[in-house]
């Protein structure tokens, strides 16, 4: 009698390229517009940002769903999390405290950089670099966000949510063609 063993870790990454592509396309596309978005309006891109972010962290649990079982997947869990609730937080709280939307912002961007690095060093993936590039663009623009939070502007904030986005998308698409065919 054969016994069915699962695939290795490297090998569900080749099997799910074509998934990981087609959102991190989607996130290419969230960045993208809320990149145009923040610099048309400076008040409502905050509003804005908030099903922005929403969506990207539904997407992010698809990506978890996709993801090999184990530490990689709560590390993806995590960041849709960490996602859903900055973007509940943004729709509750636009305008109202604005030093309190800035400094939860940078702190939500740079966990999230560490976040993605962390998934960066356990993944097993050849394209596991470009996981950790987004993470260190995640951490130092949560750090320039620290830097200027006394008087940042709600459409520079607005951007660095944006630009994190883009390279989300960025690291998720460059990861897939990296996995779509055998070393």
């Amino acid at each position: 009698m054969s016994t069915v063993t699962a695939p290795p870790p490297l090998a569900h990454h080749r099997a799910a390229w074509k998934w990981s592509l087609a959102l991190g396309g989607c996130l290419l596309a969230l960045g993208l517009a809320g990149i145009t978005i923040s610099t048309l309006m400076e008040l409502t891109s905050v509003l804005v940002f908030g099903p922005l972010l929403l969506v990207s962290s539904l997407i992010q649990l698809l990506i978890a769903f996709f993801a090999v079982p184990g530490k990689e997947t709560r590390l993806h869990f995590t960041a849709a999390g960490l996602e859903a609730l900055l973007g509940f937080y943004l729709m509750m709280n636009p305008l109202h405290r604005l030093v309190g939307v800035v400094i939860v912002v940078g702190l939500f961007l740079v966990v999230g950089g560490l976040v993605r690095l962390a998934r960066s060093m356990v993944s097993k993936s050849r394209g596991r670099g470009w996981i950790a590039l987004a993470g260190v663009v995640s951490l130092l623009l949560g750090l320039s966000v620290w830097a200027g939070w006394p008087d940042a502007r709600l459409w520079f904030v607005g951007l660095c949510i944006a630009v994190d986005i883009l390279c989300h998308g960025l690291s998720w698409s460059a990861l897939a063609l990296a996995e779509r065919s055998p070393p």
